[in-house]
Formats: C-alpha cells, structure tokens, sequence
C-alpha cells in the first residue's frame, strides 16, 4: 500500500517541480528583456539629443521672452523633456541622465533673435521637434521588441501631443513666419491629425 502510494505522488510532486520552473522561466524572460536592436539604440540617442536642444531653447525663451504663453510652453517642455531623458537613461543602460551638449547651430540662430521674432522662432522649433519625435516615438511603440521601451513609447505619446497643440497655438498667436514653405503633420487636442503649412508670409493650418 505505501509503495503505492508514493508511485502516485512521486509524478504529482514532478509537475508541480514542472510548473514552478515554467514560471521562474517566464518571469526571468519578463525581467531581461531582449538586447536593444541598433535601430532602437538609434532611437534613443535621437530622443536624448532633441530632448537636450528643446530643454536648451526653453531655458533660453525663459531667459529672453516676456510671452507669459512662450513661458509656460518652456516650463512645460523643461519639465517633460528632463522626466523623459532620465528614462531614456534608464532605458539606454547609461549611468548618467545628461544626454549631452544641444545642436551648436540651433542655440546660436536663437540667441540672436529677440522679442516677436524669438516667440515664433521659438515655438516654430517646438513644432517641429514635436512632430518629429511623435512619429518616432509612433514608430517605436509599433517596432521595438523590447517591451520596456515600447511601454514607455506608448505612455510618452500623449505627453509629446498636449505639449504640440501648446507650440501650435503659441504660434498662430505669434502672427507671421518668414520660413520657406514646408508641411509637417501635427496633432491637435482631440489626436487627430492636420497638416501644417510653412510659407514666406502667412501661417496656414488646416483644420483650425
């Protein structure tokens, strides 16, 4: 009777030894993600080096604007740009949360402007980052397999829209904005998307 008895025990004990392993397995493969492809490592230097230019250009516009609108959209973008950046940190494996100088170019056109012209300047730039980086942070949440970074893509998103539709209308405020003609797609309050036109003498949107 007892050999018996310990014949059934003994494959009841070896699935539950079975069970166990299966989800010490599936929990390791949930905390060791899969090594960064180059193309998300891509993804994460561009990210840090434009969050560095728009923190640069909103400490500059906090410094030379008097825009009590250009001032909160530089708060806003210095608040979200340095929480994003110590996450792009984390994500990237870097010790350290400083993503670098910004673009010489882009810092050295914005502090020779002042007044009106650094406003549009200003909020134009913020535009397009905005735009830039939604896509690619769209592209990345679609892409990545590693489920860290394809979260964060996901959670960023929103953050990156409200702060576009801030820029959007900062600059329809600012009036006029001499730049040569160009579209990018922008999004609005509700998410949907328009498309933005750039010419010599007029800002043009459509829908407004």
């Amino acid at each position: 009777m007892r050999a018996v008895r310990f014949s059934r025990f003994v494959p009841a004990s070896l699935v539950l030894m079975w069970l166990m392993l299966a989800a010490g397995l599936a929990q390791a493969a949930d905390t060791n993600p899969p090594p960064l492809s180059p193309d998300e490592q891509s993804f994460l230097t561009r990210a840090r080096a434009d969050n560095a230019n728009q923190i640069a250009m909103a400490k500059m516009a906090l410094a030379k604007s008097s825009n009590p609108r250009v001032i909160e959209l530089a708060n806003s973008i210095i608040q979200e740009r340095s929480a994003l950046d110590a996450q792009l940190a984390q994500l990237s494996g870097s010790k350290h949360a400083d993503a670098g100088q910004p673009a010489a170019t882009a810092v050295t056109r914005m502090q020779t402007l002042n007044g009106d012209a650094f406003d549009r300047t200003f909020a134009s730039t913020a535009v397009r980052s905005h735009c830039r980086m939604i896509s690619a942070y769209e592209a990345m949440k679609m892409s990545s397999a590693n489920p860290a970074l394809k979260d964060f893509a996901h959670q960023t998103i929103p953050a990156l829209r409200s702060n576009l539709t801030v820029a959007m209308s900062v600059l329809r405020s600012s009036g006029p904005t001499p730049r040569p003609q160009e579209a990018v797609a922008s999004v609005d309050a509700h998410g949907s998307k328009a498309m933005v036109f750039w010419e010599p003498i007029s800002l043009v949107a459509a829908p407004w």
